[in-house]
């Protein structure tokens, strides 16, 4: 059965999380430089990183239940304040900031473009809150693309359970075999899809091979999708 749908994680797919947080601590040196005492780029970069770990913190190292305020937190108690920063206000500043400095992984937005142009459903499955998976795709200029966006929050349960991969596939009115699912997590992504019966690309370069992925399931460059689409 032919692919009639594209669907997408986000962080390290659509969006490459490094380069985004490098982006949002600009802009945070930028927005507190005369309450910081020498403001450190370097620093503020390495505080949420320590927390982040490219969209998958560790328990012990989340203060507080999302990583938002546990970043808030962290860069509250270790930057060099010279007028202390309320939590709440780098809180919200995490919400309502950090998507619009989303930076995009290189060739998604030509590879959505020509996806939708070709006349496939895309949509998106994320982990995460949807809120923030919204606000990331709003920040790439990317959310007109797809016709159907997935959380974890929103579907009540999370990758790699193959719930979240047939709720999607049910959204799209669509059978499991028509959809192949893009992502970088071998075990959330690629694993995941598969056991739901997708066919899914693994996308290399941000976590190790801990399943045996077969060399045509992999990609180094999202162009490669028409590769595997044109088999």
């Amino acid at each position: 059965m032919s692919i009639r749908a594209v669907i997408f994680d986000l962080d390290n797919t659509l969006t490459h999380r490094d380069l985004s947080i490098v982006a949002y601590s600009q802009f945070l040196a930028t927005r507190y430089a005369s309450s910081l005492i020498a403001p450190d780029l370097g620093q503020i970069k390495q505080i949420i990183n320590s927390i982040d770990r490219g969209g998958y913190p560790l328990a012990k190292d989340l203060t507080h239940p999302s990583i938002g305020a546990s970043v808030a937190y962290a860069l509250q108690q270790q930057l060099n304040w010279q007028h202390q920063i309320d939590f709440d206000e780098l809180t919200q500043c995490w919400f309502h900031f950090f998507g619009a400095h989303a930076v995009a992984m290189p060739g998604a937005v030509e590879l959505l473009s020509q996806l939708k142009a070709k006349g496939f459903q895309l949509a998106v499955v994320s982990n995460g809150g949807h809120a923030t998976r919204l606000n990331i795709l709003k920040g790439l200029g990317f959310e007109a693309y797809f016709d159907l966006i997935v959380s974890s929050e929103l579907a009540g349960v999370a990758k790699p359970n193959t719930q979240i991969f047939h709720y999607t596939r049910e959204q799209l009115g669509l059978e499991a075999t028509q959809c192949l699912f893009i992502g970088d997590h071998p075990i959330n992504d690629v694993y995941g899809a598969q056991q739901a019966g997708m066919q899914a690309l693994w996308l290399e370069g941000f976590h190790e091979d801990t399943i045996d992925i077969l060399p045509e399931q992999r990609i180094q460059h999202l162009v490669q999708v028409w590769q595997f689409l044109a088999t």
